[in-house]
């Protein structure tokens, strides 16, 4: 989206919701975990929510919203 990676996931209503898809611990890309509906990062494990808030850490801080998120 505008030249920036974006990880997005599409809600049961519809909605998207959008995340920078940089884990707020160290930085490394998430990958998005299909099982679990979560992103996962591969690097100390951290796992966020489709909406980017922390499920587990190390993280602590949540991922960013990308530009337009919550949008149908």
């Amino acid at each position: 989206m505008d030249g920036n990676k974006v990880g997005a996931y599409k809600d049961e209503s519809g909605r998207y919701h959008l995340v920078h898809p940089t884990c707020t611990h160290m930085g490394c890309d998430v990958e998005w975990n299909d099982a679990e509906r979560t992103w996962d990062c591969p690097c100390h494990a951290s796992r966020f929510s489709y909406k980017g808030d922390v499920l587990e850490g190390p993280a602590v801080k949540p991922l960013k919203p990308a530009k337009d998120s919550d949008r149908k």
